[in-house]
This record gives C-alpha cells, structure tokens and sequence, in this order.
C-alpha cells in the first residue's frame, strides 16, 4: 500500500517545497539588501551624496584681511653644536621675556631639573639625575648652544623640544635659564 505524503498544512509535498523555497530566498534577499546597504530608500537619502563641496586647492585663496602682518622671517636652522655657539638671541632679559621663560619652564622643564633648577624635580629623583642649570657648566655655555640644547636634546637623555616649544619661546627659555636661575632669584 502506498502512502499518501503530507505536506504542512499547505498542500502536497511540492506546494510545501516551493513555499519553503521562497520563503529562504525572500530571507537570503532581505539579509544580502541588509548587509550590503543596498536597498529602497526614500529620496532624501543621497543628501549627504550629492553636496557642494570643494576640493582642495580648487578656488583661489580669499583675499587677505587689512591690517594683517605678515611674518617672512626664515626661521633658525641651527646644523651642529660648533655652529650654535655663534647664533644670537633676538630677544633682550626684559621682564615679559623673563615671564613667558619662566611659564614655558614651568611647564616643560620643571618636571625634571625642578623648581630652582638644580636638577631635584620628580621625575629626576627617580630617574637618572638631569643637569643642573644653576652650574658653570650650564651657565658658562652660549645662548646658542642653550638654544640647541632645548631643541635637539641633550647629549644623554633629554629629550628635544624641537616640537613642543616653538622658536621664540625657546629663546624666552634661555634668558630665564641664564637670568633667573644663574643668579638664583
């Protein structure tokens, strides 16, 4: 005898196949439009597409402001230790050189040479000790090589500051090291 086959409740076996089968690819259609972005959307959607925009260079720069000054001062590009001894420091010991020398030193230097320079700040008590700045050593040296110093590193372990402090800030620096700390102020 033979059996009759049952489908699910929907027909033969063949009309239940085909519904199954539709029913996977209708799920294998919604998944691939879901994880490929590609899909219906309303006409709003290419908004953030389709924008004025400008590419770089594309357009001539504005006009520049009046009043503004320019500053075409090459910078100093110092090769060697044996050529700083010679470069010059542009900015006189006044008080607001002085004062911004002391804020940068605060800020970078303190952390290790200390306060008062004398080379006793946190990271220099557990570290290898850094120079003291109050010495001869330091003292006797051009502000040209104090400069190169600060922006190249030391010949040990400090670090340069060629990227942290700009130029003239640099200079500040040297007119503080020399006048404040030299003299211990």
């Amino acid at each position: 005898m033979r059996s009759k086959r049952r489908g699910w409740g929907i027909g033969s076996g063949r009309t239940a196949t085909v519904a199954v089968t539709l029913s996977f690819c209708a799920a294998f259609l919604i998944a691939t439009i879901s994880l490929t972005g590609t899909g219906w959307s309303m006409p709003w959607s290419w908004d953030q597409f389709d924008q004025p925009s400008f590419k770089a260079q594309e357009d001539s720069p504005p006009p520049t402001p009046e009043g503004i000054v320019r500053y075409n001062k090459p910078p100093l590009i110092i090769k060697d230790r044996e050529s700083a001894g010679s470069a010059k420091n542009p900015f006189s010991s006044d008080e607001a050189s002085l004062a911004r020398g002391k804020f940068i030193y605060k800020t970078y230097c303190a952390v290790c040479h200390g306060e008062t320079g004398h080379g006793d700040g946190p990271v220099g008590k557990k570290y290898v000790p850094p120079t003291n700045l109050t010495e001869e050593y330091v003292q006797g040296k051009s502000d040209g090589d104090i400069y190169y110093t600060i922006t190249y590193g030391g010949l040990a372990i400090m670090p340069y500051y060629r990227d942290s402090i700009n130029p003239e800030d640099r200079w500040h620096l040297v007119n503080y090291i020399k006048d404040v700390l030299g003299s211990g102020k």
